[in-house]
């Protein structure tokens, strides 16, 4: 099964992530900065944190970065570390990093670092108050200067989060279905990974206005059934298809139009062998989304629930 490939799409399948880390063989610990002191190299372990970062005006600190990261496009010329749970350790100890920032819940990191002699920053990203909260957090490790910036960035989160809160709240809800990942292209469902009760998720689909009809399952990523999607009957589905190109049809709301190896099939097809047992399919409102921003809870976050809210209350791309 073709995987997503970032690592917010890991963290929610962090109970099948073995924990490797390949610590062996490393030289010295480097010389790291003070607590006193403004941290100039940088190691983000995950695309959440690079983009918080880069938004505050320290991207250009970082000496290394997660290999799923794609955001900003200036992280490109970024060397990579490996990912959340199998970081080159040998890699990010000959960057000499004075600071290195992970996810709270990647304890195993965090010891790393530790035995490492590297000061690390642990920040929470489960939840959008959490990503807030790590505008502070970070604002506070690197002085005055960028803490004045991180407010102001987190003051305008903030305020865009609200105004789309706010408009959610006005519009009758909408019973949706997101599909994290699945057996894609085989002419039926299979291994439908949706989102459940995770708090990222929950929060996007509230503020839209939404009624996440999964979350009866009172699981994180639970995996459905055909049967499943038919008792849980949603008017909306969703299917994240993140960084697939495809051609600008009916039905995908990605921004990558019609670029080189995009795929031209339709992409709802499996879907619709649901038939008319199913709201969604029976209105066509099946919604393919290609963005990364879907599965990064950061200052892009807006730009997801603005989504949210023109596919549950305008029918943008309509498949019918």
């Amino acid at each position: 099964m073709k995987k997503l490939v970032n690592d917010f799409r890991l963290f929610l399948f962090i109970c099948l992530v073995c924990f490797v880390f390949a610590g062996n063989g490393c030289t010295p610990a480097p010389q790291t900065a003070t607590q006193n002191e403004s941290p100039q190299r940088l190691i983000s372990t995950a695309p959440s944190i690079t983009e918080i970062l880069f938004d505050i005006g320290i991207g250009d600190r970082i000496v290394g970065d997660s290999r799923f990261t794609k955001y900003p496009p200036e992280t490109e010329k970024i060397e990579k570390i490996g990912g959340l749970f199998d970081g080159n350790w040998e890699k990010i100890v000959d960057l000499k990093p004075d600071l290195v920032l992970i996810l709270a819940n990647n304890e195993n990191f965090r010891l790393q670092c530790e035995a490492l002699g590297i000061e690390s920053l642990a920040v929470n990203h489960e939840t959008m108050e959490g990503v807030l909260a790590s505008y502070d957090l970070i604002g506070k490790r690197f002085g005055s200067e960028v803490m004045q910036s991180a407010q102001i960035k987190k003051t305008a989160l903030e305020e865009k989060l609200r105004v789309l809160r706010s408009k959610g709240e006005s519009l009758p809800t909408v019973r949706v279905l997101i599909c994290i990942d699945r057996i894609r292209g085989s002419g039926q469902l299979q291994n439908l990974y949706v989102a459940g009760t995770n708090p990222y998720f929950q929060d996007a689909i509230r503020w839209a206005g939404g009624i996440n009809v999964a979350e009866t399952t009172n699981l994180v990523i639970p995996v459905l059934s055909v049967e499943g999607v038919v008792a849980m009957n949603p008017d909306v589905i969703i299917d994240l298809m993140i960084g697939v190109k495809v051609t600008a049809t009916e039905g995908v709301l990605g921004t990558e139009g019609a670029a080189e190896g995009a795929v031209e099939n339709d992409l709802t097809a499996d879907w619709k062998t649901l038939g008319n047992e199913v709201n969604a399919v029976k209105m066509g409102r099946i919604y393919v989304l290609t963005e990364d921003y879907a599965t990064i809870p950061g200052p892009r976050t807006p730009l997801f629930v603005e989504k949210l809210l023109k596919i549950l209350h305008e029918g943008v791309g309509n498949s019918e």
